[in-house]
C-alpha cells in the first residue's frame, strides 16, 4: 500500500454510495433484476471514480491524455467490475432475505483490492512513481 490508498479508499466510499444507491433504487423502487442494476450502477460509478482518482487521489487532471488514460482506467474497472460481480452472484443466492446487502459489500472489498492494484500498477504508474 502506498499513501494513496487512503485518497482512493476515500473515491472508492464515494464510488460504493453512487453504486449502491443507484443499485438499490434500481432494484427496491423499479424493480430491476440484482444483476442488470449491479451492472447499471457500476458503470455509473466508474466514471464517478475515474474523474475523482485522476483529480483527487494522481492529480493528472490537466495534464492531458484524459482519453487513453480513461480507456486504461474502463479497462481496469471492468476487470475489477468483473471480480466485484463474480463475488456479488457467489454470494447474491444465499442473502436474498437480507436485500443482497451482504452479496454488494463482499463485491466491493473484492473490486476495491483489484481496482486499487491495478490503478497504482498500469492506470496511474507514471504519477504513482512520480509521488504526483
Amino acid at each position: 500500500m502506498t499513501a494513496k490508498a487512503p485518497r482512493f479508499a476515500g473515491v472508492g466510499a464515494i464510488g460504493f454510495a453512487v453504486d449502491a444507491g443507484l443499485f438499490f433504487a434500481l432494484t427496491l423502487a423499479l424493480g430491476a433484476p440484482a444483476v442488470a442494476a449491479k451492472a447499471g450502477a457500476t458503470s455509473v460509478a466508474v466514471v464517478v471514480t475515474w474523474a475523482l482518482n485522476r483529480t483527487l487521489t494522481f492529480r493528472t487532471a490537466g495534464q492531458g491524455g484524459r482519453g487513453a488514460e480513461f480507456l486504461r482506467y474502463g479497462a481496469a474497472s471492468l476487470a475489477g467490475a468483473l471480480s466485484n460481480l463474480a463475488a456479488f452472484v457467489l454470494v447474491a443466492p444465499f442473502d436474498a432475505a437480507l436485500l443482497h446487502a451482504p452479496a454488494y459489500v463482499v463485491g466491493a472489498a473484492v473490486g476495491l483490492v483489484v481496482n486499487y492494484t491495478l490503478c497504482v500498477r498500469i492506470v496511474f504508474r507514471r504519477e504513482a512513481a512520480d509521488g504526483r
